[in-house]
């Protein structure tokens, strides 16, 4: 499949929309389900968000099923990523193929993972965490670095241009994670801690 693949940018790129909008609607879903329960037991501070992106938290929530920027968003990539196709060598359309569709998959199967987990949440949890904003970007970028360190020994035992991209989207993930904490400020000893904390 990824031979013909590699031959069929329209297609690639209708994969990254595909894929960035199952991303939203993962993120809206668990937004949902967060805000109906699992907030009795989670809430992040200085900013009560389960969105990494700055850019869409007030859209996710708000719970926006069609976000019109995010929309345009993912026509954009998909173009670009279809372009990129075209204009690059047939020797990087795999590696590129599975870190544009790897950046998305990797994003996608963590939402899963939270949604189960905060459906689960609704029965046999008590108590409340308090989370500063910057501990979950590390946590997180914890949850990618390990990830990849997994895809790296597959790239490696496979040899796959596939997975070798799929692990550098595992990496940009983490990494991505670490810029987002700079917007976020510092917990220090000092800050007032959430009320009921």
């Amino acid at each position: 499949m990824l031979s013909w693949l590699t031959d069929q940018p329209v297609v690639v790129g209708l994969g990254v929309v595909v894929l960035m909008l199952a991303d939203w609607m993962l993120t809206v879903a668990q937004e949902r389900e967060r805000s109906l329960h699992y907030s009795e037991h989670y809430q992040s501070y200085p900013v009560d968000t389960i969105e990494g992106n700055p850019a869409f938290r007030e859209a996710v929530a708000a719970r926006r099923v069609i976000n019109p920027r995010h929309l345009i968003a993912a026509m954009v990539v998909g173009a670009v990523v279809g372009l990129a196709m075209e204009i690059t060598s047939a020797s990087v359309h795999e590696p590129l193929i599975g870190y544009c569709w790897g950046l998305f998959l990797i994003v996608c199967s963590q939402h899963l993972s939270n949604l189960i987990g905060y459906r689960a949440a609704r029965r046999g949890v008590y108590g409340k965490l308090w989370l500063h904003l910057r501990t979950g970007y590390i946590t997180q970028a914890g949850r990618y670095f390990s990830l990849t360190l997994l895809l790296l020994v597959l790239a490696a035992a496979s040899r796959s241009p596939f997975i070798y991209g799929v692990t550098l989207a595992g990496l940009t993930s983490s990494i991505r994670q670490l810029v987002w904490i700079r917007k976020v400020p510092a917990d220090d000893a000092g800050d007032p801690r959430p009320a009921g904390a």
